[in-house]
């Protein structure tokens, strides 16, 4: 298994260097002190949500490959019936 993970603070640098580099693009003053608080504001709330993203896939892919090794081992417990499979093995 793969043991990769990125930080809050590396995503918080990714993310505000690429919202600097796109707004030096445009048309627009120099950038000011407020406007630079405000965009490490923002980076850094927007890697905390790619950080749980990142998290939450990373838990579903190791839950997946769980899953398959049991399967394959011949672990896996039956889940529940519906009814209507219930009504067909009466």
């Amino acid at each position: 298994m793969e043991k990769t993970k990125t930080s809050k603070k590396a995503l918080q640098g990714l993310i505000n260097d690429s919202m600097r580099e796109a707004i030096g693009h445009l048309e627009l003053p120099e950038a000011t002190r407020r406007v630079k608080k405000l965009l490490n504001r923002n980076s850094k709330k927007l890697a905390e949500v790619y950080a749980d993203i990142l998290k939450r896939e990373l838990k579903k892919k190791k839950k997946a490959e769980k899953f398959m090794e049991d399967a394959v081992k011949g672990k896996v417990k039956k889940g529940k019936k519906n009814k209507a499979e219930k009504k067909e093995a009466e």
